[in-house]
């Protein structure tokens, strides 16, 4: 018999891998920046559809993950999707620890809990106009949240509390820490849960049309316009939707935005975005191996990979910030000493090196983690590994605080390295062996 070739979607690759740059950029830039100009801001949002598109093909990617594994004999598809996102779900805190969100769901959770709901609704059998009321019933939840909130309803002085922190959202800004401890103490892990940062219905809307564009498009081309129409139509909508100015029109200025960014402007906008990206990258591209030009083949392949390798990629893409960072400390540090002006890069050009560094450096870790998975005991030395740099980062937070920060990569980095390994083993849990039928 012969075996069947893994099917490859080049095109959910290729936009997965186009998220990840854009979110890569709006990071370096964010980091100390100064108070953004036009252009700035413009660069920005941008930048801001890189979440979006993210979750937008995660969608797509729960339904390809269907197709290829619906009615595989001997699978339990079911129980190990559900295994794999609870196992996410998990080991992502040690992206939380680096990232010092503990308090609140960041990517990990959110993708994990956002693609079993959108799986689990996406193998039930419901008609398409059902799952867009439930999907619009979902994003009323959290958006009567949102008003109740930005009315000071839910958190008083929430106005207040936005306004403390300078436009341009500058992720190191010392009023940014007071604020998240604000919001993270007073409203409660049921609303961190669903709402704040990654919250499951701040963002759920994107995975799930993602799963349904995914699965109309393939099952009928000529829907694809239909779609367009829908995609074109939320974005010209966006500018209209500061229902009565309780909501910024576009630019999200305050850092509590970011963390609470899914108002109907944002949402309307991005999700179309996202959208018509997908339906154009699905009529265009064809995958890197298909390029005849070496230059345009090699820039392909660099984002699929980075689709591919995209948990790998959020883990590196801060540890290349970091240690663009703490470069710029050390440098500095002579300066700061005697009282001088400190040397600044510029945020275009930290972005850039960034940039190179990621594309370096996902690609090698990734081979690399391949062959040290095939060695005995990998899962032992990688969570012991872990383990060891979680003790060294929690001793050192008292002496060098920046120090202690750069250790925790150490964790993060092993969960990149294990996440893998252990969905492959649960993988071969679910899996049974079926014996041949006895020769005629």
């Amino acid at each position: 018999m012969t075996q069947k070739t893994p099917v490859r979607y080049y095109e959910v690759d290729m936009l997965k891998g186009l998220a990840c740059i854009l979110m890569m950029i709006g990071h370096a830039i964010r980091v100390q920046m100064p108070p953004p100009g036009p252009i700035d801001k413009v660069i920005l949002y941008i930048m801001d559809f890189s979440g979006p598109i993210f979750f937008f093909v995660s969608g797509m990617n729960v339904m390809t993950f269907l197709e290829r594994n619906r009615n595989k004999a001997g699978f339990a598809a079911g129980k190990f999707y559900l295994a794999s996102a609870a196992l996410l779900f998990v080991l992502g805190y040690t992206y939380n620890i680096n990232r010092a969100s503990l308090g609140i769901m960041d990517i990990f959770q959110g993708v994990a809990m956002c693609t079993v709901v959108v799986y689990l609704l996406m193998r039930a059998r419901i008609p398409t106009w059902l799952h867009f009321v439930i999907m619009a019933a979902l994003y009323g939840l959290y958006l009567v949240f949102r008003v109740r909130l930005e009315l000071n309803q839910i958190l008083p002085g929430f106005t207040e509390l936005k306004a403390s922190i300078p436009s341009g959202a500058d992720f190191m800004h010392p009023a940014m820490q007071e604020a998240m401890k604000t919001l993270v103490r007073d409203l409660g892990f049921g609303r961190r849960l669903f709402f704040v940062h990654f919250g499951v219905l701040a963002w759920i809307s994107y995975f799930y049309m993602g799963a349904l564009c995914y699965r109309s498009v393939t099952t009928n081309e000529k829907v694809a316009w239909r779609w367009a129409i829908l995609f074109v139509v939320l974005c010209a909508g966006a500018p209209f939707l500061s229902l009565g100015g309780i909501f910024p029109h576009m630019f999200l200025d305050s850092y509590i935005d970011l963390m609470l960014r899914s108002i109907p402007s944002y949402v309307f906008l991005t999700l179309g975005g996202a959208g018509v990206a997908y339906l154009v990258s699905r009529r265009l591209y064809r995958g890197a191996v298909n390029y005849k030009n070496s230059f345009g083949r090699w820039v392909a392949a660099r984002l699929e990979l980075l689709g591919q390798e995209s948990l790998m990629f959020l883990v590196v893409h801060w540890w290349m910030i970091s240690t663009v960072m703490l470069v710029m400390r050390i440098i500095n540090a002579p300066a700061q000493l005697q009282g001088q002006p400190l040397w600044e890069l510029n945020v275009y050009a930290r972005s850039l090196i960034v940039m190179l560094g990621v594309i370096v450096l996902v690609p090698w870790l990734a081979k690399l983690r391949d062959r040290w998975s095939r060695a005995s005991a990998y899962g032992l030395k990688v969570g012991l590994f872990m383990f060891g740099a979680i003790v060294l980062a929690v001793m050192m937070v008292m002496v060098a605080p920046p120090l202690a920060h750069y250790l925790t990569y150490g964790s993060s980095l092993g969960f990149a390295f294990l996440y893998p390994y252990l969905r492959g083993r649960l993988r071969k849990r679910y899996t049974q062996q079926i014996a041949p039928a006895p020769a005629s």
